[in-house]
């Protein structure tokens, strides 16, 4: 059996918790399980992003990005993080590629949050 499914989702209810080294724990075992899940590496990403490790939650993005190129939040996520990095180019490229993909996905509401996003990142 697959049990990566339930690994992720028992790390998200860690996440939700507080407990943070716990959900990266299920996060890390969901992968060892399967290695294709964008999922496990966006939510460890997710985690990672809120322990302010930015250089871990980038690298978790991306490899989500890889697995699943359509991954609008992965993109979204990974320029914020771009962006409190100090590297605005990638951040603005990043959010960019968001916005598009929600438009092509017909999510206006969410296309008009990133964009409202880059605006105030190129104003700062």
């Amino acid at each position: 059996r697959n049990y990566a499914e339930a690994y992720i989702n028992r790390g998200i209810v860690y996440d939700e918790l507080g407990n943070s080294q716990q959900a990266i724990a299920d996060y890390n075992q969901a992968i060892s399980i399967n290695r294709n899940l964008a999922e496990a590496y966006y939510n460890r990403g997710n985690t990672y992003s809120r322990l302010n490790n930015l250089t871990a939650a980038i690298a978790d993005y991306t490899q989500a990005i890889r697995i699943n190129p359509q991954y609008i939040y992965a993109y979204a996520n990974r320029g914020v993080s771009y962006h409190s990095l100090g590297k605005k180019q990638e951040a603005l490229q990043d959010l960019q590629k968001a916005a598009r993909l929600f438009e092509e996905k017909g999510d206006q509401v969410n296309r008009q949050r990133v964009l409202t996003q880059i605006h105030k990142f190129q104003h700062q």
